[in-house]
């Protein structure tokens, strides 16, 4: 019991463990580098608010001190559990980084993650977030889930189905579920042959032609997005900020249809028969908030679904930003502009 006391600490800064850089502090902080250890600690103390954390890049705190036990989930290890000639299981611990093990997959020439290159965070985080870029998402390859339950204190598996994966939405987010689930670790069905990579998005097809690369690996395809990327989203570790703050709404056609009428510049996307997925970035872009900054707050000048930690803003002056934006959407086109960002209140 004494070796758990060691490595608990108290009034613990966050500020290096949060991208949008906010000098919160944690009451009780540990970081967690084992299942047993995870076990142990939800057996000492039980009742004490608990806080999971992955690399801290999606996450906006709106308070300076969080009065729980903030719990770094640095579980590490990833393996290949299954495979044949045409597709392999790979298993992935919740603290990994998910650049990282995306480079790994890359590099054992295993297909299917390529896309979601270069997205920061962790591996456990990743299913709860549904996390997706360039067309593809975490639902396309997910197999299974493994998680502990927090009030029955147990390990158990959650299926691709039971994980109700949506866009940037699964069963873990949901109000009743929220933080009674830690991951623990994820599995994947990969490819180990394929005939043709998903290059769909706009933005991929002219850069591989930048490079000149007509037929592309997932090599390729990598490093296309990293270059994408590092143009479009500033790097934390200059600019606080923790990716995109706001989801892309979706809407039905005749919605949009009246809305790109009115507003010939507002983009969208079809995603099903009858519903359109609209940029948020065309439509912060329309009322006149892109490169917008009050205070120490701001929407990054090159993408204005970014929210920009200037200097030393506090996470509600972040958060009063944003709900400005929200107001000026609904007021201009009728919708409602969701947060992505987990808020910790």
């Amino acid at each position: 019991m004494k070796y758990f006391y060691m490595f608990i600490k108290t009034n613990f800064s966050l500020k290096k463990l949060n991208t949008f850089g906010i000098n919160v502090y944690a009451h009780y902080f540990i970081e967690v580098k084992s299942i047993e250890e995870v076990k142990k600690i939800f057996y000492l103390y039980p009742s004490i608010p608990k806080l999971f954390l992955g690399n801290g890049s999606n996450i906006l705190f709106l308070k300076n001190y969080y009065p729980g036990l903030v719990m770094k989930i640095g579980i590490k290890g990833k393996k290949v559990i299954k495979e044949d000639d045409n597709q392999v299981i790979v298993q992935a611990f919740a603290g990994e980084n998910w650049n990282e093990f995306v480079k790994w997959t890359i590099k054992k020439g295993f297909s299917g993650l390529e896309n979601l290159s270069w997205i920061p965070g962790t591996v456990g985080a990743s299913p709860i977030q549904n996390i997706g870029a360039y067309g593809v998402e975490i639902k396309d390859t997910l197999l299974k889930v493994q998680a502990y339950e927090t009030n029955n204190r147990k390990i158990i598996e959650f299926t691709h189905e039971e994980c109700q994966l949506k866009y940037r939405d699964s069963f873990f987010k949901h109000y009743h579920y929220k933080n009674k689930f830690l991951i623990l670790s994820v599995s994947f069905i990969l490819k180990k042959k394929y005939n043709k990579l998903n290059t769909s998005y706009v933005g991929i097809k002219k850069e591989l032609e930048n490079m000149n690369i007509k037929k592309p690996t997932i090599h390729d395809l990598s490093k296309a997005i990293f270059n994408i990327r590092r143009r479009k989203i500033p790097n934390p570790k200059q600019i606080g900020n923790a990716g995109s703050f706001f989801l892309n709404p979706i809407v039905k056609i005749l919605d949009f249809k009246n809305i790109k009428y009115k507003y010939p510049n507002i983009m969208g996307y079809d995603i099903s028969n009858d519903k359109i997925k609209l940029s948020a970035n065309s439509l912060i872009e329309n009322i006149g908030w892109k490169g917008k900054k009050i205070g120490n707050v701001g929407t990054y000048k090159k993408q204005p679904i970014i929210l920009v930690n200037y200097g030393k803003a506090s996470g509600m002056d972040i958060y009063s930003f944003s709900k400005k934006i929200i107001k000026c959407i609904n007021k201009k086109f009728g919708i409602f502009l969701s947060k992505e960002v987990n808020i910790i209140r």
